[in-house]
């Protein structure tokens, strides 16, 4: 009976020490002490500390992991419509290259997994295996990277997009391109289409206006009033 209630005891401690850390995670989380790898990788992407090389080598990386699940999901949606055309192959192939692509890349990054038991997932970043010998510019790129491969076993990594600016974001939607509503509008006004339509619009008004049809509207409204 004592060995029962001892190991009840046990039980209890270790639920509430596994609450306290999960209550303390979560406290963490809401306070934003701790990044998530999404947002480590923007800040990367988007700081002052990667040079040109570093950051083209880092979106070398994301392509070829998002070129990776495309072609995954390719080969799994032509395998469900019980598919196995010369198209499949191709993809398959594409596949195989592409991952040999990227696994070469990954070759260049010696790291060491570091585990933040009060994070939201235990994996949570990684270091250089040398960290201490290796430049600023080095362990962002390690850092970066890493990210990347996170976000994409975490299935995220599409989540990840380039602006028009040129400025990284964790898009929220779907259909999410800009990082910025300014950002959006002004991508909008230089489309062709927009383009396509204030010309269609200008003739318009120009031909009402040579028609008699509209007033002058470009005199202004608020000028100076006629003295008695």
């Amino acid at each position: 009976m004592a060995k029962k209630r001892k190991g009840n005891n046990d039980a209890n401690r270790e639920f509430q020490a596994r609450m306290v850390l999960s209550e303390f995670a979560e406290q963490l989380a809401n306070e934003k002490l701790l990044a998530t790898p999404s947002e480590l990788l923007v800040e990367a992407m988007n700081g002052n500390v990667l040079i040109d090389e570093s950051k083209l080598r880092v979106e070398r990386v994301i392509q070829l992991l998002r070129g990776q699940r495309e072609y995954l999901s390719l080969i799994i949606a032509r395998f469900s419509e019980q598919s196995t055309s010369a198209i499949t192959e191709a993809y398959m192939l594409t596949l195989i290259d592409i991952s040999f692509q990227l696994n070469e890349s990954l070759s260049r990054y010696v790291v060491i997994p570091q585990i933040q038991i009060c994070a939201p997932s235990p994996l949570h970043y990684f270091l250089p295996a040398d960290s201490n010998s290796r430049s600023p510019v080095e362990r962002a790129e390690v850092g970066a990277v890493m990210g990347a491969v996170l976000l994409a076993q975490q299935d995220q990594i599409q989540h990840i997009r380039q602006c028009s600016c040129g400025k990284y974001f964790v898009a929220g939607r779907i259909d999410q391109t800009h990082c910025s509503t300014k950002c959006r509008v002004k991508a909008h006004q230089s489309s062709e289409e927009f383009k396509a339509k204030r010309r269609k619009a200008d003739r318009e008004r120009y031909r009402l206006h040579t028609g008699g049809k509209v007033k002058d509207t470009t005199r202004r409204k608020d000028g100076p009033k006629k003295t008695r």
